[in-house]
């Protein structure tokens, strides 16, 4: 399998998952850039910074 593909893969599981994310009737996730980000923080940053963008789009 190429990297073309592989990536094409990977995109198409996470939109996917952000489309099956619980939404409040009439509205709608889109997905509209997809960035490797490098990983330079510690894990515990990255999860909080999860759980913090998990937490806001639940508000929506």
């Amino acid at each position: 399998m190429n990297n073309n593909n592989l990536s094409g893969e990977i995109l198409a599981v996470i939109a996917a998952t952000v489309a099956s994310q619980n939404t409040r009737p009439g509205q709608k996730l889109e997905v509209k850039a997809i960035r490797r980000i490098s990983q330079v923080s510690p894990i515990w940053n990255t999860t909080g910074r999860i759980e913090r963008l998990s937490r806001n789009l639940n508000t929506l």
